[in-house]
């Protein structure tokens, strides 16, 4: 029997309804064909982070429903997404209208070659017609364009009424786009068939060498399937041997038009963690972190992980920190030095060195209608150079910032001030001479090189902070700890944890007046050698170091 496959991708805006209308279709399929569990995609705070494909099998016909990820910290879900699809259902809200990252997908889809359908959403809220027709006028071509309701299924059947032909192949050809691993099943890979069919016992070999066994294979319907042989153009998965989680992504056996590179991570952290189980198992299911196995002179073995953005990091260190212990560092942030003539890359501070920090090419999507607000906001902060790019639909504004603005809340702080959602991307550009100040730390005149201090501005409030932090973690002594702070080997700020005093003659109820001089004297011997050996333990350096996601 011969069925008609065609495979949709829902994009948009941030919260414009992607995630509802896709559960809707579920729990619709669910009904026809009688299948009783409720399906709702888990929502990963308040952000879809991971495409969810979905399959729906109704009269001779097999469509994939592809939900992705609206932000750009996942970025490389939304690419995938549209790389796989036929159609792309752009929807908009009829209140907020077309955004920046409306756009920008629109765009995207016009790159790929797929097929638009413009989807307005939310039409349950009361709004003029006209105003609706004018969100559509925007784009100049003329595409199919529909009206949803998801909360209340009003007019979503008209999806499955999309068509569009597929020539028959005999030669096989599969794009894999995503290995997951699952506690249950092993390895899971998601692949799409572009000619040919598979039958179930076939054996695979991609370009780098490894052999896939595809044991079973299956659809995702609402109950999944298995098959005993593929379907052409149709989304499959199959259970398959153990494989390279890191090279496995993003390619296609036998051609190269399939392939895009991946997004570069830009923020880098040490992790330590007690039992890796659960932490190996998030990074087999995302593959756009980086990932790399380090020593640490007090840990051991330790983690170093990159992500594209601070928004991936944190919803990744959350689920980590429901399954495991494990402290992490502060977002790190590599230098350009020039020691002795010769240029080093490191996240360590070197003496008599000329230092450059990171600089970041940042692209802001902007509509017209907001720019003069956005720009305003933009010029508040410190930069580099700003370039503006008008086309007829949208603004880019191109502006340079260091790393270091990014990791401390630039782009949540820009949103605050718009109240919405902005659409961005950011790569490494070059490295820039630093403003930023380098401090080192003194304990009773003994450098910590362990240890430094990174600060934009407010250097003795951020001093203070650090100062607070060290002093609840220092035991109580019997001598005064002088913490000194360092920048350009002068002394810039100092702190003194005063001591308890210790009665060492309180048990002397009398005898010699010799006996209690000798007491003394051995007090101060034991405070001078206290005093020259002050060493911050392993557990007093995580506390000082770790962020905030840390649950040791």
């Amino acid at each position: 029997m011969k069925l008609i496959v065609n495979n949709i991708s829902i994009i948009a805006h941030v919260d414009h309804g992607k995630t509802t209308l896709l559960n809707y279709l579920i729990n619709f399929c669910k009904n026809y064909k009688n299948y009783k569990k409720n399906f709702f995609f888990i929502n990963n705070n308040l952000y879809t982070i991971k495409f969810n494909v979905f399959t729906a099998i109704l009269n001779k016909k097999i469509i994939n429903f592809i939900d992705c990820p609206g932000h750009f910290d996942f970025i490389n879900e939304i690419y995938k997404s549209i790389l796989i699809s036929d159609y792309c259902l752009i929807i908009i809200d009829s209140l907020k209208g077309v955004e920046a990252q409306t756009i920008f997908c629109y765009n995207l889809s016009k790159k790929f070659n797929k097929k638009i359908v413009f989807v307005i959403n939310k039409i349950d809220i009361y709004i003029k017609l006209k105003k609706i027709k004018q969100k559509i006028i925007f784009f100049k071509k003329k595409y199919k364009t529909f009206f949803f309701s998801s909360k209340y299924k009003i007019g979503v059947l008209k999806i499955f009424f999309l068509y569009k032909k597929i020539k028959y192949i005999n030669k096989k050809l599969i794009f894999i786009f995503e290995n997951l691993n699952n506690i249950k099943y092993g390895n899971i890979i998601f692949f799409k068939i572009l000619t040919g069919t598979l039958v179930y016992g076939n054996c695979l070999k991609n370009k780098y060498n490894n052999n896939i066994l595809l044991s079973k294979i299956g659809i995702l319907s609402v109950k999944n399937i298995f098959l005993k042989k593929t379907f052409n153009n149709c989304i499959h998965f199959c259970f398959s041997n153990k494989l390279d989680y890191k090279r496995i992504h993003f390619y296609s056996c036998y051609n190269n038009n399939l392939s895009f590179n991946k997004f570069v991570v830009n923020v880098y952290y040490s992790l330590y963690i007690q039992d890796n189980f659960f932490l190996f198992k998030l990074l087999y299911n995302d593959s756009s972190i980086y990932f790399e196995t380090i020593n640490s002179v007090f840990f051991g073995e330790s983690y170093f992980l990159g992500f594209i953005g601070v928004l991936h990091s944190e919803i990744f260190f959350k689920k980590l920190k429901i399954l495991s212990h494990f402290w992490v560092t502060n977002p790190i942030i590599f230098f350009l030095f020039n020691k002795n003539n010769k240029w080093i890359i490191d996240k360590i501070f070197y003496e008599n060195c000329y230092e450059y920090e990171q600089i970041m090419i940042v692209k802001l999507y902007v509509l017209k209608k907001n720019f003069f607000f956005i720009i305003q906001n933009v010029f508040l902060f410190n930069y580099y150079k700003i370039n503006i790019i008008n086309y007829s639909n949208l603004i880019i504004i191109i502006f340079y910032i260091n790393l270091f603005k990014i990791i401390n809340n630039f782009f949540i702080d820009l949103n605050k001030r718009i109240k919405g959602f902005l659409f961005y991307e950011f790569n490494f550009h070059n490295f820039h001479k630093s403003n930023l100040f380098f401090l080192q730390i003194s304990i009773n005149n003994n450098l910590l090189n362990d240890f430094f201090l990174v600060f934009e501005n407010d250097v003795k409030n951020n001093c203070n902070l650090f100062f607070n932090k060290l002093k609840k973690n220092l035991n109580k002594n019997i001598f005064d700890i002088k913490i000194q702070f360092i920048y350009k080997k002068k002394i810039i700020f100092t702190k003194i944890i005063h001591c308890y005093k210790k009665n060492v003659l309180e048990k002397c109820y009398g005898g010699d007046i010799t006996r209690k001089i000798k007491l003394l004297k051995k007090q101060k011997i034991g405070k001078k050698n206290m005093k020259t050996k002050i060493n911050l333990g392993n557990k007093i350096i995580i506390n000082i170091i770790k962020n905030e996601f840390s649950n040791i």
